[in-house]
């Protein structure tokens, strides 16, 4: 038996929303048969909606240097200051540059008698400074080096060493140093005390016997005024001689 049916459509949203229903058909015989319709087209809300932005962040890397500008008034002393500065947050510091005079400096100078120091009165303004200060952490293994400084004196005269003792400020003083992020310390030796140490050679120190004394002799210690560091002039061209008389 043949059996016609008969299929209605329609493309409104209506229809999408009775997807689920049956519609029974009826055939010539009284049969009922039941056909599920199926939806065109696209269901309601189903348009392409706009997409968040994929937003990719880098985590920010901690910069391997930090500068610091350190203000420091007169009268203080600026390797103290400087130490203290470090040990209260835990940091290092490598001093770059600074600004500023100092007054009544003690270097140490290179000189044939070792340890020999001179004493500077007077004001002196920087022309250049530089030192390392390690973390504490690292001081006990590793000493910090000295301060190093270049000055130059009230009669244009330049002097220079390694700071031995106090630096006293003579008015505000600016230094520009930087902390390096977590630095790491390495102790390196030459090849041939790595040999001897792996040979169990050791040489016995020499030492230096003095004068009849029987002991070293301390290192001499000058002083001078400001005004009484004298410097040879400089080389200027003589007027030439005048013609032989004739």
């Amino acid at each position: 038996m043949i059996s016609k049916f008969h299929h209605l459509s329609s493309s409104s949203a209506a229809d999408y929303q009775e997807a689920d229903s049956h519609t029974p058909t009826y055939a010539a015989d009284g049969a009922t048969i039941e056909v599920v319709r199926r939806p065109r087209g696209r269901p309601p809300g189903s348009k392409n909606k706009p997409k968040p932005p994929v937003i990719i962040t880098r985590d920010a890397a901690e910069p391997a240097m930090s500068p610091y500008v350190l203000e420091l008034p007169g009268g203080v002393d600026i390797v103290d200051s400087t130490a203290r500065f470090c040990r209260k947050r835990n940091i290092g510091l490598c001093l770059l540059s600074g600004s500023g005079a100092v007054t009544n400096v003690t270097l140490k100078q290179p000189s044939s008698t070792p340890g020999a120091t001179v004493t500077f009165h007077g004001r002196f303004d920087i022309l250049s400074i530089s030192a390392t200060v390690l973390p504490p952490a690292a001081a006990n293994s590793s000493p910090s080096s000295p301060f190093s400084l270049s000055l130059a004196g009230p009669q244009g005269q330049v002097v220079g060493g390694h700071v031995v003792g106090p630096l006293i400020s003579a008015g505000t003083i600016y230094l520009v140093a930087a902390n390096f992020s977590n630095p790491s310390f390495h102790r390196l030796q030459a090849a041939e005390q790595e040999e001897e140490d792996n040979s169990g050679c050791h040489e016995s120190p020499k030492t230096i016997s003095g004068g009849g004394s029987g002991g070293a002799a301390p290192p001499p210690t000058y002083s001078y005024q400001a005004d009484d560091v004298v410097w040879a002039p400089a080389n200027r061209h003589q007027p030439p001689p005048p013609p032989p008389p004739y």
